[in-house]
């Protein structure tokens, strides 16, 4: 072979020598990398199994709560059995009957009225009127009615 050929072939082995240690260099960081990614999806679609047994688990749950029947005694959605409502119905027993509680104010023709509600008994006032056992309503404005 002349020099020449020579030359070509040490030329060409070098540079293919050079290029696969070029191609190693950049394929090694992507390898570990890919390597990576494949356990995390192990370990990812490894839970898919771990959550369709949890959703079972679940499932066999919620069909055995539908096997308990439950009855109220008291109507819970009553709103009468919560609130107290302005025409001084609802619940009673947590507030003492004997004391004198004003249920709403109201403006009627230019003049406040009131209704108060005192031991079970509704009264509808205005400034001036008598009530037996409480007496006189001197003054009612938005606010407080005066006794």
């Amino acid at each position: 072979m002349s020099e020449r050929s020579l030359t070509i072939w040490k030329l060409l082995i070098t540079f293919t020598m050079l290029s696969l240690i070029a191609g190693g260099f950049s394929l090694y960081p992507k390898n570990k990398k890919y390597q990576k990614i494949i356990a995390k999806s192990s370990r990812t679609f490894g839970t898919d199994k771990e959550l369709e047994n949890v959703i079972e688990y679940l499932e066999e749950r919620l069909e055995q709560r539908g096997y308990y029947h439950f009855a109220l005694e008291k109507q819970p959605m009553r709103l009468t059995n919560v609130l107290t409502l302005a025409d001084g119905s609802g619940p009673r027993s947590r507030r003492s009957r004997s004391a004198l509680r004003v249920s709403m104010i109201y403006q009627s023709q230019k003049r406040f009225q009131a209704q108060l509600n005192y031991r079970g008994k509704v009264y509808t006032v205005s400034s001036g009127e008598l009530i037996p056992s409480l007496g006189e309503v001197v003054h009612i404005d938005q606010k407080q009615v005066v006794m």
